[in-house]
């Protein structure tokens, strides 16, 4: 077989890190546009938390599928199941040879970029395979979940863990009309459904703070459920605060893609969804120090409140920018040239 001419370059999508399944195929279709991100426009949520009754909720839960990637990246896909490992390994190499990734199914237990449990615990796992060397036999593969870029497989480790799952993508020739594609409309929406001033609607922000006031009990069920369930393993809190991070990240990408960054208001915006995305993630570091053996558990629980009550503060700050910036704009169309002629005829 002659050696590929070229290498995909496609790197993993920075904020999708153990995000295993949705995560490497928003990054296998990422490689034929940027049309994804509309898939996460509305991904700036946070879950309604009362204070009664007490429930153990999800928090920045992630509430798009890779139906809804796909879909939104006007990309076709086949999922074939079952397959046997000498097909699997046929169809990678003419995809590979088309120029297009192969999202994988395969055991962790294969997978050498692990290097903690390599050969050595066996987890499900997807990645991406971009490109195939056959005086080597191996493979390149990219991974989200651990940030890995163009990391090697050999062909027979690959073949030791296959749990015969792959999925092919192709770009489709037709545009999908996609609805509320203008960023100042979309921005509206969002920032009045998360005030809780649309029909049926809460404010995400005071949410926020019912569940600072509420956390450390948020905590002690997190870790009853560890302990009982999965010992050792990462717990729902972590990875739901880890969520609010991603989904905020790909918020981000999407306002930066569609918005005219020239803006003054937009660029005012963008600002504070990167410090958003910064103070989640200091909040998120603080959490997992609550797991160290000598962490001063009783500093972090005093601590931590306050900058959840500070985040939302500060995203409850931008959704009222945006409804000043929406003001500002029926302001000014009013006092256009072509509203004052209007006026001074009348």
């Amino acid at each position: 077989m002659p050696p590929f001419s070229n290498l995909l370059d496609l790197k993993p999508l920075s904020g999708f890190d153990w995000s295993c399944f949705n995560g490497n195929i928003a990054t296998a279709v990422s490689y034929f546009g940027n049309d994804y991100l509309q898939a996460f426009a509305h991904s700036w949520t946070f879950s309604q938390f009362g204070t009664d009754p007490f429930s153990y909720d999800l928090l920045g839960h992630e509430s798009y599928t890779y139906e809804d990637i796909l879909k939104y990246a006007n990309t076709d896909y086949t999922l074939h199941r079952e397959i046997s490992l000498p097909d699997a390994l046929s169809t990678i190499y003419q995809e590979l040879e088309a120029g297009r990734p192969v999202l994988v199914k395969c055991d962790s237990f294969a997978c050498p970029w692990f290097p903690d449990n390599y050969h050595a615990l066996h987890n499900t796992h997807f990645f991406i395979i971009v490109n195939y060397d056959p005086q080597t036999d191996m493979f390149a593969c990219t991974d989200v979940s651990y940030m890995t870029h163009n990391y090697t497989q050999s062909v027979a480790d690959f073949s030791q863990g296959f749990m015969n799952e792959i999925m092919t993508f192709s770009p489709r020739t037709s545009t999908l009309d996609l609805k509320d594609t203008d960023i100042d409309l979309v921005l509206l929406n969002i920032a009045k459904t998360n005030l809780g001033l649309q029909p049926q609607t809460y404010s995400i922000f005071e949410a926020m703070r019912v569940f600072a006031d509420q956390f450390e009990q948020w905590y002690q069920i997190a870790v009853m459920e560890m302990n009982q369930f999965n010992p050792g393993a990462a717990n729902k809190l972590h990875l739901e605060l880890l969520y609010i991070i991603q989904s905020r990240m790909q918020f981000l990408k999407f306002v930066e893609y569609r918005a005219d960054l020239e803006h003054a208001n937009m660029q005012c915006i963008r600002a504070a969804f990167t410090q958003s995305i910064k103070s989640w993630s200091i909040i998120r570091m603080m959490y997992l120090k609550l797991y160290e053996p000598k962490a001063n558990k009783e500093h972090i629980f005093n601590m931590l409140p306050e900058k959840i009550k500070a985040v939302a503060a500060m995203e409850e700050d931008i959704a009222y920018t945006i409804l000043h910036m929406e003001q500002m704009r029926l302001l000014n169309d009013q006092l256009s040239p072509r509203h004052r002629h209007t006026f001074s005829t009348l």
